[in-house]
């Protein structure tokens, strides 16, 4: 919905620059017509004020006869001409205007001509003769005609000045409004716009909120179940040990008394005697193996380093695997849920090793420094997927494997890191405490091969 909006405000925004550009380039040729229809009346008042003020020079020059006068008559002329010529130029979009002053034309050089005739001395000479005051009379009866074009042309550029300067108005209003309604626009589009954002950003951490409760939950039932999953194990191993086993033990108590020759067996039932009590004898101690992996009891009495050490070696003589373990002595015990997540790590661990690794050799260091003891197991392998290691960084299939061990360090403080390539794969794994004595004594190097 934010995207449709966003989108809707760049196209209404897009159609407003568009209309609001044009106004502007029309608003700016509307600006250049006044300040030419000012222009072309600036030059008809200066061309009416010239022929007036050469028409006055005239007059001065009847009375004083000054030199000057002429000369100055002469500029003026000049000045006339040039001055029209510019208002033919500025005009000639304008054909009417055009033809007025192609016909001023002809009258400003004839009433020039008969000007300069009178200087000159061939025309009004004598004061008393007739011919003096017909020129006279011609000259101011073209003066007025020269003056009524020039109004007429004047009221037609002032016409189209009121003209262009309200099409300007009504175009500077049209910007004005276009400006106003746009910006109102976009303020409004943008206001709706951010709240949108806002809800999207509050929705946002709402989810972020479920997330992270939902995650918590997920830890806190991780951790229950990794619980419930020691203490069934512990329940079961006791079940196999106590129960099953002791009934084991006096089955092959009862076949180990059948065995006798004196308990009336004949000789053809004493291989079978025999081939069941070894059968019980298997029995008894593949229990007691699956009692011990589900749960050591060394663990129990006599901690980590025991049950390692137990584990590993029994791990060499099951999968055929090389074990070099290195156990720092700790003169006080590790604290019980430290204990036993260390060794399902351990477990687990060796677990994969022998199931995907293909590996000839597996190290394990345990080191407990200051403020944490540290278990680092490296192996030979082929490696681990990388398709398995990017899950679990990204924290896919949890609560199995990798994702497994890592919920039960988590849960205690702990990290796990894995490293892994196609030569082999390091996993390490750090708990946080405070047993570690430096006075402990150094690790030494046990190596377990295979029977």
């Amino acid at each position: 919905m934010r995207w449709g909006s966003l989108i809707l405000t760049l196209i209404l925004l897009g159609a407003t620059g568009v209309v609001g550009y044009v106004t502007v380039t029309r608003v700016k040729d509307s600006r250049d017509l006044v300040l030419h229809t000012y222009q072309v009346r600036g030059l008809l008042k200066d061309l009416r004020a010239d022929i007036g003020e050469s028409h006055a020079n005239f007059d001065l020059y009847q009375l004083s006869r000054n030199p000057n006068e002429a000369t100055q008559l002469e500029q003026q002329a000049v000045e006339q001409a040039s001055v029209l010529d510019e208002l033919l130029r500025l005009t000639k979009d304008n054909p009417t205007q055009q033809e007025r002053l192609n016909a001023l034309r002809p009258i400003l050089e004839e009433d020039f001509a008969q000007l300069r005739a009178c200087v000159a001395g061939a025309k009004c000479i004598d004061p008393g003769t007739s011919n003096r005051l017909d020129s006279l009379g011609q000259i101011a009866a073209r003066r007025g005609t020269m003056y009524a074009m020039l109004r007429e042309t004047e009221a037609v550029e002032d016409d189209l000045l009121a003209m262009r300067l309200k099409n300007w108005d009504q175009l500077f209003i049209r910007m004005v409004a276009i400006s106003v309604g746009s910006f109102s626009l976009a303020l409004v589009l943008l206001v709706y716009n951010l709240r949108l954002l806002l809800d999207e950003i509050k929705k946002g951490r709402e989810q972020e909120q479920i997330e992270k409760k939902n995650a918590e939950s997920y830890r806190i039932l991780s951790a229950r179940i990794l619980e419930l999953q020691d203490v069934e194990r512990r329940r079961i191993a006791r079940e196999l040990h106590d129960s099953v086993g002791q009934y084991l033990a006096a089955l092959k108590i009862n076949i180990g008394q059948l065995q006798r020759q004196d308990a009336g067996i004949t000789l053809q039932l004493q291989p079978r005697v025999s081939e069941s009590l070894d059968l019980a004898d298997r029995a008894i101690g593949e229990i007691r193996t699956i009692s011990h992996l589900l749960h050591p009891p060394l663990l129990d009495e006599l901690g980590f380093h025991s049950a390692a050490r137990w584990y590993a070696e029994g791990f060499a003589q099951r999968s055929g695997i090389k074990v070099e373990l290195k156990l720092t002595e700790i003169t006080k015990r590790l604290p019980r849920p430290i204990e036993l997540a260390l060794f399902r790590v351990l477990q687990e661990s060796l677990t994969n090793v022998h199931r995907h690794a293909k590996a000839t050799r597996v190290e394990i260091d345990v080191v407990c420094t200051d403020d944490e003891v540290i278990l680092k197991l490296s192996d030979d392998g082929k490696g681990i997927p990388g398709r398995v290691i990017d899950g679990f960084r990204a924290g896919e299939a949890r609560g199995i494997g990798l994702a497994g061990m890592r919920e039960r360090l988590t849960d205690l403080g702990g990290t796990l890191h894995v490293e892994s390539s196609p030569t082999g794969t390091c996993i390490t794994a750090s708990l946080p405490t405070n047993e570690c004595d430096p006075k402990d004594p150094p690790a030494e190097k046990i190596k377990m091969e295979p029977a």
